[in-house]
């Protein structure tokens, strides 16, 4: 039963890391369209300032972006650098994703195996119990 709990609470948590890398992916991918329209000749455009909130503002330059490369560290790139950084990112967690995917797949059928095992010794004890 030990093992049975162990491999469902490894399953669990796999599962929120999935979901954790699967929306840093698409956070990503929205980040990169994001980037993609700074090059439209837009007067304005919205910015996200946090708690759904939002507030109109002009890029005064439109040819870079500042992006964090780790640390809290923050280098001013060229659209193209940035954009490359970001796609790099995300091809490093859908690498990580796929890894992920394989472990929970591995976990599912370590308690499909022990299933049947752990409803014969549950059997079992409850003949011995009974008789």
């Amino acid at each position: 039963m030990f093992v049975y709990r162990t491999l469902e609470s490894r399953l669990e948590a796999l599962v929120k890391q999935r979901d954790l890398i699967n929306s840093k992916i698409i956070e990503i991918m929205s980040t990169v369209s994001s980037i993609d329209e700074i090059g439209k000749n837009q007067e304005s455009v919205l910015f996200k300032l946090g708690s759904e909130s939002y507030a109109y503002g002009n890029i005064s330059d439109k040819n870079k972006i500042l992006v964090e490369i780790g640390g809290g560290i923050v280098l001013e790139k060229s659209i193209e650098k940035g954009k490359d950084i970001l796609n790099k990112r995300k091809q490093e967690m859908e690498n990580v994703l796929k890894e992920i995917q394989n472990n929970i797949l591995q976990v599912s059928n370590a308690i499909n195996q022990l299933g049947p095992e752990i409803n014969e010794l549950i059997q079992k004890s409850q003949n011995i119990t009974a008789g």
